[in-house]
């Protein structure tokens, strides 16, 4: 009779405590060394959730990054799919991507799950309601990567890691509101995404505590249908709203970009007559001219992270749902006045 593989067969194995090695099954914080020595063993072993004996081999986990629609924001997604690959290779883990677009049903994504005996799957720029109630119907586990706005009402088998931005965002324009800056706005779909959302809800923090009104009509918060990356459209947008806003806090870089793009249409300067903040830190950001202020994002370890969630999600399927912060910081430059601001 084979010994049943726990911790603590693990951590004799590794000569290792069993407090050490229960850490890095549930997804705490130990060196990185060990916890992939920790990853490794289990794999070899078989222990739940991290690959199982088959006809005298030890198989693989196989996990799907599943993309809601194709990744134009190129800089952002290569790196952290890199970030899950490169973990991925060194923890016996087969990496499968699949991309849904308007032709794809949802029963062709489940039979090449079902084919492919997928163990998880992390989810990216996915924010179809219908599909996504189909998705976590089918209890396997998942870990998105932002959240589709709807998720806050759903239950199933799956956690979240989000980009933190709401405390952040809030510093930022409390900054520049305690400075004598009245009208600064958000730019984006508010509600395209939990991320973005978390953005907005820092700016409208950083407004409750001061003596200055929030107005919504002051915002350009349209659908995320609405054409952003027109600089044309944004620049009438700009200039019909009631007044001219003095720093415009973007939901990503992308829109940053279009949004100065947008404010040279109109002969405004940027940052002199409207300052602009970004989020993600890509790379255009930093060479874009203006080079962008903008929120920083480790997008490697943010997919690594993402991995380590899933594999513990797939070893404790019953465990409550979680929503995870990844840190992030800001990151000056020309784009804002920010350092005579004294921040």
């Amino acid at each position: 009779m084979h010994k049943k593989i726990n911790i603590q067969f693990i951590a004799d194995a590794l000569e290792l405590s069993r407090n050490t090695v229960s850490k890095v099954i549930n997804n705490k914080p130990v060196p990185n060394e060990t916890r992939e020595r920790v990853i490794k063993k289990a794999i070899e072993l078989g222990y739940k959730g991290f690959g199982q004996a088959k006809q005298g081999e030890i198989r693989k986990l196989k996990l799907l990054l599943l993309a809601g629609k194709p990744l134009s924001n190129l800089d952002f997604f290569t790196s952290l799919v890199k970030g899950v690959e490169n973990l991925a290779s060194h923890l016996f883990i087969d990496f499968f991507q699949y991309t849904l677009n308007p032709n794809t049903s949802f029963d062709q994504l489940k039979n090449y799950m079902s084919n492919l005996n997928i163990d998880g799957v992390i989810v990216i720029e996915f924010y179809d309601d219908l599909v996504l109630s189909r998705l976590l119907s089918l209890s396997v586990p998942i870990v998105f990567i932002d959240a589709p706005f709807s998720l806050r009402n759903q239950e199933g088998n799956f956690d979240v890691i989000l980009m933190e931005g709401r405390s952040i965002i809030e510093q930022v324009t409390k900054t520049y509101l305690k400075n004598g800056y009245q009208h600064v706005i958000y730019c984006g779909d508010h509600k395209h995404c939990q991320g973005f959302y978390d953005r907005f809800l820092g700016l409208r923090d950083a407004y409750s505590e001061t003596e200055h009104p929030f107005h919504l009509s002051h915002h350009l918060i349209l659908k995320d249908d609405s054409p952003y990356e027109d600089a044309s459209w944004l620049g009438k947008k700009i200039a019909s709203l009631p007044v001219r806003p003095q720093v415009i806090v973007c939901a990503n870089d992308f829109i940053a970009i279009n949004t100065i793009q947008a404010i040279f249409k109109l002969k405004l300067r940027v940052p002199e007559d409207i300052q602009v903040i970004g989020f993600d830190d890509i790379v255009d950001a930093q060479f874009h001219v203006p080079s962008i202020t903008t929120i920083h994002v480790n997008k490697e370890q943010l997919g690594q992270e993402a991995l380590y969630m899933l594999m513990d999600r797939i070893n404790r399927p019953n465990h409550p749902s979680r929503v995870i912060y990844f840190k992030t910081t800001l990151v000056k430059r020309h784009s804002t006045r920010l350092s005579l601001l004294g921040m």
